[in-house]
């Protein structure tokens, strides 16, 4: 599934429901939900403000392929791009205190697998599910 979105933070919260509805559909567990739910708004919050810089004529595309085991999304911007190498690690102390710098880190520990691709304007997020059995 592919979607093109215009930079509207307002949009952030119905697109990660609809996500949610069709995991929900599939019986997957709450907790792999939240973790796919988290990251995937992360990844948008970034997309929006600092790869398109809030600039409502640039867009996002986002893609979600679904399978019985696993579900990869990608969120791409049309900003600059970044060197996701030289993120500052928001663990450190002296990192504790800044507003932002923990988006990234908490996708690639709430996922399974997390690459940068475009130089740095997509990212391509994969978690393996656990499907509930009746």
């Amino acid at each position: 599934m592919k979607n093109i979105i215009p930079t509207n933070s307002r949009l952030l919260k119905k697109i990660s429901k609809k996500l949610v509805k069709l995991l929900k559909k599939a019986k997957v567990d709450e907790d792999i939900i939240f973790d796919i739910h988290v990251s995937l708004e992360e990844a948008l919050r970034n997309a929006m403000m600092h790869g398109n810089k809030l600039d409502i004529r640039k867009k996002i595309i986002v893609e979600t392929e679904l399978e019985s085991d696993m579900i990869k999304i990608s969120v791409e911007d049309e900003g600059d791009g970044f060197n996701p190498l030289k993120l500052s690690d928001p663990t450190l102390n002296e990192n504790l205190l800044k507003e932002n710098g923990r988006g990234i880190y908490l996708i690639k520990h709430l996922m399974d697998e997390v690459i940068f691709e475009n130089a740095g304007r997509k990212v391509v997020m994969t978690k393996y599910l656990k499907v509930k059995h009746l």
